[in-house]
């Protein structure tokens, strides 16, 4: 357990430096893929729903202490998708790149809609505005990564037996 718990704390920790370093380069002006929502996907995907609501918190957290300006809206969202990946994700074993698409698209527009609702909620602007602007832009660019890293490492998102 502790393993893995390493494990994961290295790999948030490289997608944090990603997130910090690499995405404002890949950013199409408010449109950037979001790094740290891919692992929380994929600790849903691999562990299920608990695991990943815990996880999303936690990684939330960090990120808002580290870019955020409104801290806890970015751990609520992470929450929430976690949640959302993890419970479509139960009593599956292999997932085809088009069910790994779904599933990671499912959460990471929830995830965008959550936040961006919160975040863009004094400004006045129309909730279908936000949609359309904001959440479904950046979801489509964030499931294409998810769509890379299946392509490239199909292992990444198989369902991990629990050990518990």
């Amino acid at each position: 357990m502790f393993k893995r718990i390493f494990k994961y704390v290295l790999m948030f920790s490289f997608l944090l430096a990603l997130q910090i370093a690499v995405v404002p380069l890949l950013a199409f002006s408010d449109v950037h893929p979001d790094f740290l929502l891919i692992g929380v996907i994929l600790a849903a995907l691999r562990h299920g729903a608990m695991p990943a609501i815990l996880t999303g918190f936690l990684v939330g957290l960090v990120q808002d202490v580290a870019v955020s300006e409104l801290y806890g809206l970015q751990a609520l969202a992470k929450s929430v998708a976690g949640f959302v990946a993890g419970y479509l994700a139960r009593d599956k074993t292999k997932f085809e790149l088009q069910t790994a698409m779904a599933l990671a698209f499912a959460a990471a527009l929830t995830h965008n809609v959550v936040r961006d609702t919160v975040f863009y909620f004094d400004t006045g602007f129309n909730f279908f505005y936000v949609l359309l602007r904001y959440a479904l832009p950046n979801s489509i660019y964030t499931v294409a990564f998810v769509a890379i890293i299946q392509m490239l490492w199909p292992e990444a998102l198989r369902n991990k037996p629990s050990v518990d």
